[in-house]
């Protein structure tokens, strides 16, 4: 049972990834379908702090909203990547960048598992997850520009 739950966001992860993807290659816009799924996913992990654990079905929605909304800009993200940068430099970043997301992935899982073990919870992994998700969603707006 606990696998299949956990593999809900992923489901809303493709489903998200793949539509991202399309329309932002239909409309040769990146920065609007990336932040918007950013500050999703941080409004629905800020959401599920809220209702706490009292509410697990509404809770465990909003994180499968959150972790949805996570994957679902990779697509137009990494195009941003390999429109900005001049082509010969280009694979290199995405490489670059993919490295630090692993090692983000590996530092953010581990602060978080910090978090939980010190205060005893939950509230301060999903207030750190949730400002992490928000944080992103800031600089996106203010950094990626569009291209003409």
């Amino acid at each position: 049972t606990t696998g299949w739950l956990s593999s809900v966001p992923y489901l809303l992860a493709i489903i998200g990834m793949l539509g991202a993807s399309y329309f932002s290659d239909k409309k040769l816009k990146r920065k609007i379908f990336i932040w918007p799924f950013l500050l999703i996913g941080s409004i629905a992990f800020y959401g599920s702090y809220l209702l706490g654990t009292d509410h697990f079905w509404m809770s465990f929605v909003l994180l499968i909203i959150a972790g949805g909304a996570m994957y679902a800009p990779y697509g137009p993200f990494f195009a941003v990547i390999t429109e900005v940068l001049p082509k010969n430099v280009s694979a290199g970043a995405v490489a670059l960048i993919n490295s630090f997301g692993a090692l983000g992935s590996f530092v953010g899982a581990y602060f978080v598992g910090y978090l939980n073990g010190t205060t005893g919870g939950f509230g301060a992994s999903y207030i750190f997850m949730a400002g992490s998700l928000f944080l992103s969603a800031v600089i996106t707006m203010i950094a990626v520009r569009e291209s003409k």
